[in-house]
């Protein structure tokens, strides 16, 4: 998922070495925190962040009569993502994101035509104009699902439906259990909530996607809107990623939104997109390929330029347009750049191409630990092997922080924690995850950044569950009890242990 062999970026960058400094004095000592990121939320994680349930899926259609189904098409969404018009032959399909436990749900809606609530899940379903009421059951060990399903009638189609528990407030945008898992982290990096950082398509203000809109998973992701919210709600700084593929006026306004609404006494990091030197992503891809279509010169001096030369350019460049919108308020403000963990050289590189460092406030990488065990490898084995591969990714940090010290920058992560790949074997991989040694491997992790490089340590991620691409998630699922989740129980006795949060 995010791990890719060290030799990867070598070949990737090829055409691709360093010091100065920006005199910016954001290298200042900072106190040790935590961040964590956000989770990506579908329909069949048991619990996600919102208390809407229908935000973690988007529309379908089917036959009337039943039979397969297939995406809605873009011209019969109305503005703001609600279906507005469908053959005569097809309803409307959408997946509910079924929590874990057992309770009454209503679904509240405008529009005419009677809203259908089915599923595993799903029983006691009632139904009057406007409202469908039901009760729902789900648990860990047994996944259940529930759709909703409708007719659309035209002009005045279904639409603002509202999926929550039925003695839930009607306004209240996340669930307890989302706002709980983040309680004492320092930041909270929205990446994958931003699904327009790992897409190609043009993003833009006028398409972007807004609160109350049906569908979080187009267009730009969530809305920046929610974004803030939930970080206000959280206590927490603010970490945001610009897609790639934004215009001006959208990174301009978006800017903007956040100087307006974020929580006074709280900053916002901001990055270009996502692990742009991955070529497991479309845009590290699009990226080098627009370098070579500006002729950019390559970082070595010698061979083609690539996605980091492209990458250190367009950074810079959306870094302007954020200083312009934060000034007077610089302090609010930490402009990152990111790299590949194992690939200090590169660092270097590309902190001094086009005078990058100038344009940052901080560096960051992404320190993961672990590797695709062996099939014949034991719980025991991997369990074992696995505080030194902590001690490794630590001193890489240690070589990484040095690289930005020279340029007068703060070293942070963007996103870290364990990475054992287990593709054959799940129930090892469950094992392992869930092993309690986990917890001295995630204690001895924090304790060790901590003492040696300090600042920021942000994690990947808040929840997931186990599979055959790893178990990435801190719990399972949101709501999971601390005493059966080790990597979540080291960390809030780290957060206790140290009672800091980085401000400015």
């Amino acid at each position: 998922m995010k791990v890719l062999p060290a030799f990867f970026v070598v070949v990737l960058l090829a055409a691709c070495g360093s010091a100065s400094g920006n005199g910016s004095g954001h290298s200042a000592a900072r106190p040790f925190a935590l961040g964590i990121n956000v989770s990506p939320f579908g329909p069949y994680e048991g619990t996600g962040p919102f208390m809407n349930l229908i935000y973690g899926s988007s529309w379908q259609m089917k036959n009337a009569s039943g039979g397969a189904s297939g995406d809605v098409p873009e011209e019969s969404l109305d503005s703001d993502g609600w279906v507005k018009s469908l053959p005569p032959d097809k309803r409307v399909s959408r997946a509910l994101a079924v929590p874990f436990g057992t309770g009454k749900f209503v679904c509240r809606y405008k529009g005419s035509g009677s809203l259908d609530v089915s599923g595993s899940a799903v029983s006691e379903v009632s139904k009057l104009a406007g409202e469908t009421r039901f009760t729902l059951a789900n648990s860990p060990s047994q996944l259940r699902v529930a759709n909703l399903t409708y007719s659309v009638v035209a002009p005045n189609y279904i639409r603002g439906i509202d999926c929550r528990a039925a003695a839930a407030s009607p306004t209240e945008t996340f669930t307890p259990e989302f706002l709980s898992a983040l309680s004492g982290f320092s930041t909270v990096r929205f990446m994958k909530w931003q699904m327009g950082t790992e897409g190609n398509w043009p993003v833009t203000w006028a398409k972007r996607t807004k609160p109350g809109d049906a569908d979080y998973l187009k267009n730009d992701g969530v809305p920046v809107e929610l974004l803030i919210e939930a970080a206000n709600q959280a206590h927490a700084d603010l970490w945001v990623t610009m897609p790639w593929n934004a215009d001006n006026q959208y990174v301009r306004n978006f800017a903007t939104t956040v100087k307006d609404k974020l929580a006074p006494g709280h900053q916002v990091y901001v990055e270009v997109s996502n692990e742009v030197w991955n070529g497991g992503y479309a845009v590290a891809r699009q990226a080098a390929e627009e370098a070579k279509a500006e002729s950019l010169p390559p970082a070595s001096g010698s061979g083609m330029p690539g996605s980091l030369e492209r990458y250190a350019e367009k950074t810079s460049q959306v870094m302007a347009i954020w200083s312009k919108v934060f000034a007077g308020q610089q302090a609010r403000l930490v402009r990152v750049a990111s790299f590949q963990h194992v690939a200090p050289y590169f660092s270097g590189l590309l902190l001094k191409y086009m005078d990058l460092h100038e344009s940052i406030d901080a560096f960051a990488t992404a320190p993961y630990f672990g590797f695709e065990a062996k099939d014949d490898m034991s719980l025991d084995q991997i369990m074992a092997a696995l505080p030194g591969q902590a001690a490794a990714a630590v001193k890489e940090g240690l070589q990484q922080k040095a690289i930005a010290a020279k340029y007068g920058l703060r070293y942070l992560t963007y996103e870290g924690g364990q990475t054992v790949l287990l593709p054959k074997n799940v129930l090892l991989e469950q094992q392992v995850e869930r092993d309690p040694r986990m917890y001295d491997v995630y204690r001895d992790f924090i304790s060790d950044w901590r003492s040696q490089i300090g600042d920021q340590l942000n994690l990947f991620a808040l929840s997931g569950q186990i599979g055959q691409y790893g178990g990435w998630g801190l719990v399972e699922y949101l709501g999971q009890p601390v005493s059966g989740a080790p990597k979540m129980r080291a960390v809030q006795d780290s957060i206790r242990a140290s009672e800091v949060r980085t401000r400015f």
